[in-house]
């Protein structure tokens, strides 16, 4: 992370992160769209266990950068939750 003398450097910093990951949140999204296409049952689209098994590898990837896990862990609960709510949409329109 580079260090910024002022306010207009920091904002410049945050918009080249944003513009690093949006398109990472897209891929991730498309992905999220093949599999409401490839599961063969709505049931299987909520998986607790891989929910889990998520927030625990970005949590250790928080933690294998110094960063704060909580953080991490918050922003994916959210993105799951939507990505989720997306693949129902996704399944529901492919299965009807």
């Amino acid at each position: 992370m580079k260090q910024c003398r002022d306010m207009s450097e920091i904002r410049e910093e945050i918009d080249r992160v944003d513009r690093l990951i949006v398109p990472l949140l897209l891929e991730r999204l498309g992905y999220i769209a093949q599999a409401g296409h490839i599961k063969t049952s709505r049931d299987t689209v909520r998986d607790e266990w891989r929910v889990e098994d998520v927030v625990a590898k970005v949590r250790a990837e928080a933690i294998s950068c110094k960063g704060n896990e909580q953080y991490i862990e918050e922003i994916y609960r959210h993105l799951i939750e939507w990505s989720i709510n997306h693949e129902f949409d996704v399944w529901d329109e492919a299965h009807q």
